[in-house]
């Protein structure tokens, strides 16, 4: 049969759906990607959705629904059948039932939980009742798991029979008679293996698991620092309920950046996609944050009003303001960042890493404002001549003090949001920002007293 390229098939798969010709569409679902197809379906009717539902095997149709976007797959539900509902999630994955379930409203879920057998439902309500962002919230509960008093053929049979039903088979869970998880056997160590040898025998990575309550943050940091490819899930008694894999993973890491840079531009985190996302939540995520840094502000202000007449005495005084407000918020923007990103890569601490951080940051501020207080000194000089070495003195000085201390405020407040159970990215840039305006503004006027006699 003839190959077509994703562009040619944009064009000719909605073609043979109008003209319900079966055969091309099911070649086409078996020999190319289920994403990109996803992808094309997405902009089209949802009557043709229904049809291309009902003629797909069920192993195929299961994966085609899980990649469809979320608004697609409740008006889908609600179009297909209780018997299509139940087919339909027969053949996908538990993990991938909870994250659409999760976006539905109450009066939705229970008319697809009535259609789920009682094993099913009793499976996703389990899932559900944990706490979002948790391990417990991402795992899925189908994978392979084999018994401690196997040999290695039987294990292998395990295999076969439930191959099709699980997330992966190139990691199998041990666990003993009373479900106590043991640790793992790779495949390629049954295969490679004589029959009669023990499961037991072949297993690995006994200390690595998260349990249901794990922030997922913590799961990704553990699946990098092992480099693996699935992590088990334990309840409070050390038994094994679920596992968590690479592609949830990913999942995660998007969400949790899409998070931090929200958070670090003063924006609450709203999921979704921005286009489909409504002018209301956008606002919502905005404004707040909007009016809370606009009345922080009010503190640089009232700095301003008090030194007032000093201003007038120096023009050159406040024409450096916004130099001097700028490059130390920018310092402290940039430690925040680093900071932050190593709380997630490194796993930093207030109480273990707090005074390497400082040490290092000084380090850091101490050279970098001192080649910013020489520049800063030849910049005015060569602009307003020698007369004005005092005042570029006083500039450059506050330049130097207001970026050590942005970039050690900066490294510091992420540190105490996360001992402080926060997310460390709602300390970033706006409220470091607004902190060092204020007190770089209060160290520029002292100076400038001081120095200036003014």
């Amino acid at each position: 049969m003839t190959y077509y390229n994703k562009q040619e098939l944009i064009t000719l798969l909605p073609e043979f759906v109008e003209n319900k010709n079966i055969m091309k569409i099911r070649h086409i679902f078996e020999e190319y990607n289920i994403v990109d197809l996803a992808e094309i379906f997405n902009n089209l009717e949802l009557s043709n959705l229904v049809f291309v539902f009902r003629i797909l095997p069920k192993t195929i149709s299961g994966e085609f629904f899980s990649y469809l976007d979320n608004d697609l797959k409740l008006k889908l539900v609600e179009m297909l059948s209780s018997r299509d509902v139940t087919h339909l999630f027969d053949n996908m994955f538990s993990d991938d039932i909870v994250d659409f379930l999760e976006e539905l409203p109450a009066n939705v879920i229970k008319k697809i939980l009535a259609s789920a057998s009682k094993e099913q439902r009793d499976e996703i309500n389990a899932l559900l009742s944990y706490q979002e962002f948790t391990a417990g919230s991402i795992m899925s509960t189908d994978y392979i798991e084999l018994e401690n008093t196997q040999n290695v053929q039987e294990a292998i049979q395990v295999v076969k029979n439930e191959a099709n039903l699980a997330d992966t088979i190139n990691v199998c869970y041990v666990v003993d008679e009373l479900r106590n998880y043991l640790g793992v056997v790779h495949l390629r160590d049954l295969i490679v293996s004589k029959n009669t040898v023990l499961v037991t025998s072949l297993i690995e990575e006994t200390e690595i698991f998260v349990h249901t309550d794990t922030d997922q943050e913590e799961v990704v940091r553990k699946l990098r620092e092992y480099d693996i490819t699935s992590i088990p899930v334990l309840n409070d008694q050390n038994r094994l309920i679920g596992i968590i894999t690479a592609d949830d993973v990913l999942d995660v890491l998007v969400e949790e950046a899409t998070e931090d840079i929200h958070k670090m531009s003063g924006i609450s985190y709203v999921e979704g996609s921005y286009l489909k996302m409504n002018i209301k939540d956008m606002i919502l995520s905005r404004v707040g944050w909007l009016l809370i840094l606009m009345i922080s502000a009010s503190f640089t202000g009232t700095i301003l009003q008090i030194f007032e007449n000093k201003l007038s005495v120096a023009t050159i005084l406040a024409v450096s303001i916004p130099v001097i407000m700028s490059t130390s918020g920018n310092a402290g923007s940039q430690s925040s960042a680093t900071i932050i990103r190593s709380i997630s890569t490194d796993n930093l601490s207030l109480k273990t890493d707090l005074l390497k951080v400082l040490k290092k940051e000084l380090s850091v501020s101490l050279i970098c404002g001192g080649i910013i207080f020489i520049a800063n000194i030849l910049r005015i000089v060569a602009v307003s001549g020698l007369n004005s070495f005092e005042v570029s003195l006083v500039v450059s000085l506050t330049l130097f003090i207001s970026l050590t201390l942005a970039n050690l405020v900066g490294a510091s407040l992420p540190l105490i949001a996360k001992s402080l159970k926060l997310d460390p990215a709602t300390m970033a840039s706006p409220i470091i920002t607004t902190i060092i305006d204020a007190t770089s503004l209060s160290i520029y006027f002292v100076l400038a007293i001081l120095i200036l006699r003014i």
